[in-house]
Parts: C-alpha cells; structure tokens; sequence
C-alpha cells in the first residue's frame, strides 16, 4: 500500500494561525563587522510542514541551546523557519537569524544574544537567536557559548543549526535542561511528506514513480526533490523510477547529476559558469556566461527553492537584494565533477569564462580573476594570471589562501611556472610558513644560477628584485649573512630608481623590497636607512594599490622611530596603522596589528601619566611573525617590564637573560645597538635587585662593547649601589657626555642620577642645572624614566621636582612633578620587596614556599612597611593579641625567629 501524501503548503499561504515577526540585532558600536542577524529565509513555493521537528523545538526552546545537526540537504534551515512562521511558542517571539561565518566573532554573536526582540518574551528571559551553519562559527565563538552555557545559561536562548555534533559541554546542561540534541533523524522525511513533495516536484502521482523515489531518497529532502525533478523530464517516469533501484552512486550525486542533464543547454551553460561564485549577481552571471538573459535563468531555476535560492547576504561585488543568487551546494559539487570531467558543455563554459576573466584583465578589473580560472578548470590561464598580478593578489587577498590551494591543486603546472614561484613564496612568507619560504626561495635561486651562468650578487643578474627579496627572507631565517644581503637589495633598489629598464622589470616587487630592506636594517641598527626604506615602501604601496603592505611597512617604521628616540612620532605611525587595520572591510596582513600595537604601547609606558589600559594584556594569540627578529626582541624587553611592573624582579632578570624560544636572540648573537639596549636594561633591573656582581659583569661587557656613555652609566649604578657617591657623579657625567644610541634614553638618565648625587653631596647648584638639562632632553619624547629616582645615595627625585615647580615651569616638568607627588623612588619601592643575591643564596631552593592565609599575607606586607604591632592592629581593625599569633605563625610557616630574617625568606619567594 503506497503512502498517502499529506497536504503542502504553498507560497502565500499560512501555516498556522499565528506568526511572529523575526528581527534584526542592533549594530555594535566601533566594530569591523556589524552584528546585525538576517531575518529568516523564505520558505520556497512548495512546502512541506515538519511536525515533528516543530514539536521538539516548542519543547526544547524552554533550554538554553538547542543544537540541531543534519547533513547538508536534509531541511534544517527551512524546517526551522517555518517552524519561526508557524509556532505558538512565545520563545519565537523576536527571534533574530544569524547566517554563521568565520566572521561571527564572540562578541559579535554576544551582541546579538544579549539583545532583546522588538516585543520580548513575558518573563523577561533573552529572546531566540537561530544560527544557521553554526559548524562555520570561529573556535573563539563556540568556546564562548560554550563558557555562557556552564556559567550564566539563562543568559542566552540559542539554536544551532550543524552539520555535525558541535564541542559543546553536553552531560550536566542536558541533565539541568539547558541543553538539548535533536539528530537529524527528526527532518527524515515520513513517507506521506516525502510522497507529497516528489508528486509536486515531479508533477506525477503515479504510485510507482512515488515509491522509487521515497525508497531511495530514505527521507533525505534535497534527494528526494533532485530525484524529483530528474523524473519529471523523462519521457516515462515510471520507467526512470524502476532504474533507481540498481543505483550504486551515491544519490546525492546521481540525482544531482540527472537534474542537470535535464535542464536546458542555457541554463546548464549559465550553472557552470557561475556555480563557483560566492553569490553572484544578474550583472556578473551575464558577463561570465555571456548571456544577457543569465538573470532570468536564475530567477526560473529559484522557483524550484532547492537548486538557487536568492542571496540573503553581501557578496564584495553582489549586495543583498533581489538580483543576487546562491546556487545549491549539491549543484555546485555537480558542476565542479562536470567541469572535471570535460565534455562540450563544459569546454563551452570554460571558453566563456576565460573570455570573460580577459576583459576584466584587461579592464585593471582583477578581483576574483585568479579563483574564476581555477574553478573552471583553466590552470594555465589561472598561472598566466598569478604572473601577471601574483604580487597583489596575494597581498590583497581575503579568506582562504586561494594561490596555496592552487599549488596544491596543480604542481605539474607549478613546476613549469618559475614565473609564479615569487608570488607562491610571499604567500608562504606572509602567512608564516617558513618551511614553504625556504623551499621556493631556494627554487627560485636555483632557477636564476640555471638561466644565467654567469649569475653574481653584483653583476646585471644581480639587479632582480625578486632573489634580492629571497636573500632578505633567509637572512630572517638564519640562512644567510645580513651584510652582503642588505648591500646587494640596496643596489637594486637604487639602480631601479635610476635606470629605467631595471625600475619596469621589477616594479611589482619593488614595494615588497623596500619594506623587507627596512625590516633589515632595522634589525642591523641602520635606522636613517630603514627610514628611507620604509618610507619608500610606504610611497610605493600607496601608488600601486597596496594597502595592507603600506601598513606593514608603517608599523616597521614606528618601529624604527621608537629605537631613534622619536617616541611622539611612534605613537603617532602606529596609532596610523591601528586606525587603517580596523577601518570596517581592512585587509591586513598578520601580526601588523600587534606590532603596531606593541611600538604604541612601548613608547606610551614612558609618558606620565602612565595610561591605564597599559596594564592589559593587549597581544592575544601568536604576537609576531618567526622571522621578524626586530619586534620579537622589542616583546621580550616589552615582557620583561610588564614583569618588572606587577614587581617581579626575579622574572623580569630571567626573561632578560635568556633568548626564550629563539637561539638568534642570544646576546653575543644580537646586532650591537639592540644589544646594548638589552644591556642597559638589565643593569637597572639589577640595580633594582642590588645585584653588584652582575652589574659588575654588565659595565665589563659594554666597555668591550666600545659603548663609552652606557658603560659609565653602569659603573655608576654600581658606585651608587656601594655608596660611593662621588665616584658615581664622575661616572655619571662620562655617560651623560658620551651616549652612544637613543635607546635607551643614557644621557637622561646619567643626568637625572647625577643630580640625585649631587644634591646629596650638598651641591644643589649643579643638580639644579643636571635636572633641568634632563628635563630639557627628555621633554620631546615625553620620556619619564630617567625621573623614576634611580640613584639609592642621592636625594629622593620627588623632592627636586617639587623644588624645581615652585619656579615658572613648562607643561613637562609639571606632569613630571605631578606624577612624582607622593611616590618613593623606584629603588626604595622594589627594596622591600625584592630578594638580594644574597638572600637568595642563604635560602634553599629546594624549599617549598609556605602557604599563608590571607590575613597572614596582610601582616606580612605590614612587617615589610616597618609598621609596629599596634600600626598594624589599627590597620586590620584587629586586636594586638591576634597580631602578635599571625606573626608568631608566619614565622613558623618562615622557619624565622625575627623579622628582618622573615622578610628575607619571604623576599626569596616572592612574597613581597
């Protein structure tokens, strides 16, 4: 007995005796991306109600998340939506529909899951928010709903619509009824919904025809309908139906692929045409399929709501509207195995498209040139292409690496290519795969000695671009000397600003050069000529159209700014680049961001007052790119004072001390400028730490070194430290006198100590003309450490800075002497709290540290300020009696008997 078919519901009709209105989620204010949901689609002319489905979605919509997963085709989006259209379920009420992409980050989606609809539900729960393709949301994002699900599920009301089972906490949510399952067995079709919707896609009730189908479709809704309208174009559909039963392709494909057979030669043409696009508007499938009536094919291939659907989001070259389509996934599958395949349809198509993808060449119009070539199945024509305009493609590309997938996809093309091979190694370069960058760049050598015997770094050969940039990358990596690199790019940067033929023949790598000199040289400490090098890069970028390399190349030349002193015009570049990487619709490269984040950031911790979001961790995730040594050194001492803040001292003198992850960031491997930097920067954390043995070991380094102002300012900070202050004041005034680089500020600093110094020695004439000098000196940088108070001996720095305010003073001195109200010096802060050498030798390492409560670490501190039994009762709000048992318990907990030795041991162990 054949299945009765049940009644469907058609366009314009209700499906049940109420409907709720869907709306959209407010915009989040200074986002890229917009948070605004879509509502949701529209039901196709022939519908099939799913009860089922319904009533488990009224029951599980009580919970916070409802995952729904099925495989692509079996009706979750329109079971849902009609579900929206046709429940009497309140949870509907105001739903937003969210279409899922990598862009849906967790707070995009948290915008929309904390809005509340245009009506609200009752008991003032959040109102329903339906993610389509959830499967496509970002890892960050499925963590965050995931986070919200164990700690505030009634924060959300949410139903996920996947393609497979998502990693979501499911036991404990599914026991408290936050969470719910539904398989896609809910949306297999019943017998009588399969019967009803292949007799109207078929137009046949013919039993025998309505069995086969439903027998082979087993409930799926996209075969069933592809299966459908394959039989309605056969000339007996009974007698097509009873050849289903010996079907051994997947039916997914099969019935695919007899659908296709049965349209028409223009609407095949058209389909294989513009099956590859994201979306494709009626303006763009007429040019890519030749054929002004391309749009009307769509619009007829759309009544069927399976095969193309009208487009429900932005596209870069088809906004939402009504001339813009989405072709099935199952077709697009069908169309790549047709065009893979061959035949006459599809050499037609691939001609067309060819055509097409050459005027817009030709017309400077590139977008999406390269990826309309692959698809088709024209390598050769796509490899033409990369040759041509591989460069910026590949820096200008969005979303998938679309040139590394085509070397993957081609490599008999890509070995006969060598022209290509420089746009495949930037892409390598760019994304971070130093493995992949070596390769090529090692093919693209190899290729070069091969076609010119006679090939010399120096010689007419020597002038490409492309090997210089190759050179420059395995210096990065190690795999090559800087120097004769650096001079071999500089040759060709200049002979192609100078000879005209050099200047044609690499004038799409020109911009990538100039910005990899300067990274080199910003590396070696050539600063004027990274400058210039950089500047350049940014120029070049500018006029070729280059936006995301111009700001990689600033955010290298705030950089360089940074290490010339010139703090002002760092923040001012990288605030720049900041502003263009998160304009709404940027393309950036990677790790551009952090670095420009990083070169603001250090040139603000100087300024007074500090700014408060300096104490975030502002380089989520991977922070620089392996082979920009520059800015992973400029982390490290970034790291090391983020430590040297929260007032670790010990953490701080190890991340100094060691390379980290990166052997080429060893000491005696550093270039002299930045190893000088690093130099200085650990004396002052040692003087910090009162550490006069390595002081001693810094100050013999940097004499070697032929660094004379840094050296003396070390030998000064240790006379400090052994309270010899007129020896300190000598070697102060050599370094202020002989500073060698900008950064670290030496001369500011050996002038504000040696005005500490002299004032203590009874001469505050001299300190009084020091101090003004270093204010004077540090005033265009803003540059406040010198004024931390660094000399143990010498008169607190706050008290000269009030001194000197009292007198007509510039905007400079009075932040300075505003910021320094108040405050202790640095030495005297980090004295209390900071284990000496020798503290830490008395004291085993092999030791635990205790375990205090929390009131034992309050009477700690209070011990450490010097505060007497009845200060720090008074300070607790406690008895003296009580303070008297903590300290009799911290010194048990300490193996102490007395206070300086319980302070000691607690130093040791960075409890202080």
């Amino acid at each position: 007995m054949h299945p009765k078919p049940i009644p469907v519901a058609r366009r314009g009709t209700a499906l049940a005796p109420r409907a709720h209105r869907l709306s959209a989620a407010p915009d989040l204010p200074g986002s890229a991306h917009p948070p605004a949901a879509d509502l949701a689609p529209r039901l196709p002319r022939v519908y099939v109600p799913r009860p089922r489905l319904w009533q488990r979605l009224d029951e599980a919509t009580d919970g916070s998340i409802t995952l729904v997963v099925a495989p692509a085709g079996a009706g979750k989006t329109l079971g849902v939506a009609g579900w929206l259209r046709s429940t009497a379920s309140a949870r509907a009420t105001g739903a937003a529909w969210v279409g899922a992409d990598e862009t849906w980050t967790p707070e995009r989606l948290g915008a929309v899951l904390d809005a509340r609809g245009p009506v609200g539900t009752r008991d003032g729960s959040p109102s329903l928010v339906v993610v389509d393709d959830a499967h496509r949301l970002p890892a960050a994002t499925l963590r965050h709903i995931d986070d919200r699900l164990n700690a505030a599920p009634e924060s959300m009301r949410i139903v996920l619509l996947s393609r497979w089972a998502l990693p979501l906490t499911r036991l404990v949510p599914e026991l408290l009824g936050n969470f719910t399952f539904l398989r896609g067995d809910l949306l297999r079709l019943s017998p009588a919904e399969s019967a009803s919707l292949i007799a109207e896609h078929a137009r046949t009730d013919d039993p025998e025809v309505l069995a086969a189908v439903t027998r082979h479709a087993d409930g799926w809704c996209a075969a069933a309908v592809l299966a459908a309208r394959g039989l309605r174009g056969a000339q007996d559909p009974a007698a097509a139906a009873r050849l289903l039963a010996a079907d051994t392709e997947p039916i997914a494909n099969r019935v695919a692929g007899e659908v296709f057979s049965t349209l028409t030669p223009r609407q095949r043409h058209v389909l294989l045409c513009v099956a590859g696009e994201n979306a494709v508007s009626v303006p763009t499938a007429a040019h890519l399929a030749h054929d002004p009536h391309a749009g009307e094919i769509l619009a007829e291939l759309e009544d069927t709501g399976l095969l193309v659907r009208r487009a429900d989001d932005p596209a870069d070259d088809c906004p939402t509207g009504p001339d813009c389509f989405h072709v099935h996934p199952l077709l697009v599958e069908v169309v790549r195995q047709r065009l893979a395949a061959g035949g006459v349809d599809a050499a037609r198509a691939r001609a067309t498209v060819i055509r097409a993808v050459g005027l817009d060449v030709a017309r400077g119009h590139l977008t999406g040139a390269f990826t309309r070539l692959v698809r088709v199945g024209a390598p050769v024509e796509a490899a033409d292409v990369l040759a041509r305009d591989g460069v910026r493609m590949v820096l200008n590309q969005r979303g998938p690496d679309e040139v590394a997938a085509f070397v993957r996809a081609e490599p008999e093309v890509v070995d006969d290519r060598p022209d290509i091979w420089f746009a495949i190694a930037l892409g390598c370069w760019l994304r971070d795969d130093v493995e992949g960058t070596r390769h090529w760049g090692d093919r693209i050598l190899d290729a070069r000695r091969r076609w010119s015997h006679a090939w010399l770094p120096g010689g007419l050969d020597g002038l490409d671009a492309t090997v210089a940039c190759v050179r420059l990358w395995r210096v990065a990596l190690g795999l090559e000397p800087a120097y004769a690199a650096v001079g071999h790019a500089k040759r060709v940067l200049i002979a192609s600003q100078t000879r005209p033929a050099v200047r044609e023949a690499n004038a799409e790598v020109l911009p990538v050069l100039a910005n990899e000199l300067g990274v080199a040289q910003n590396w070696l400490g050539e600063l004027t000529d990274a400058e210039a090098s950089l500047t350049l890069a940014v120029s070049l970028s500018h006029s070729q159209g280059l936006a995301p390399l111009g700001t990689c190349a600033l955010s290298h030349l705030a950089l360089t700014q940074y290490m010339r002193g010139r703090e002002s015009a760092c923040i001012e570049l990288a605030g720049e680049v900041l502003v263009a990487a998160r304009a709404p619709g940027a393309t950036k490269l990677r790790f551009v961001e952090a670095r420009a984040n990083l070169a603001q950031l250090l040139a603000r911790l100087l300024d007074v007052p500090t700014p408060t979001e300096l104490t975030l961790d502002p380089f989520p995730g991977v922070r620089y790119h392996s082979g920009d040594l520059c800015t992973r050194f400029w982390f490290r001492l970034w790291d090391s004072r983020q430590e040297l803040l929260a007032g670790n001292v010990a953490e701080a003198q190890r991340l100094l001390s060691g390379p980290g992850e990166c052997l080429r960031l060893t000491d005696d491997q550093l270039p002299e400028h930045l190893r000088v930097a690093l130099l200085v920067e650990r004396a002052f954390v040692a003087a910090l730490a009162s550490d006069r043995d390595t002081l001693k070991s810094l100050h013999d380094i940097l004499a070697r070194l032929g660094a004379v102002g840094e050296s003396a300012l070390v030998r000064g900070l240790r006379a400090d430290r052994d309270g010899d202050r007129r020896a300190a004041v000598a070697a102060f005034e050599t370094a202020s006198a002989d500073a060698t680089y900008s950064q670290p500020p030496t001369r500011a600093l050996a002038l504000a100590c040696e005005a500490q110094l002299l004032d203590a020695l009874g001469d505050p004439v001299r300190s009084h003309e020091r101090l003004i000098e270093a204010i004077s000196v540090t005033e265009a940088r803003r540059n406040a450490v010198p004024f931390f108070g660094w000399a143990r001996q010498g008169t607190p720095i706050e008290t000269l800075l009030r001194r000197l305010a009292k007198r007509p003073a510039t905007r400079w001195l009075h932040d300075l002497a505003s910021t320094a109200a108040g405050r202790p010096d640095v030495t005297t802060v980090y004295a209390s709290m900071t284990a000496t050498p020798s503290e830490l030798d008395e004291v085993s390492r092999a030791l635990a540290p205790p375990a205090l409560s929390p009131r034992e670490r309050e009477v700690l501190n209070e011990l450490a300020r010097g505060a007497t039994y009845a200060d720090i009762a008074a300070a607790l709000f406690v008895s003296e009696n009580t303070v008297k048992t903590h300290v009799s318990s911290l010194y048990t907990k300490l193996a102490a008997s007395r206070r300086s030795e319980a302070l000691k041991i607690a130093r040791s162990f960075h409890l202080l």
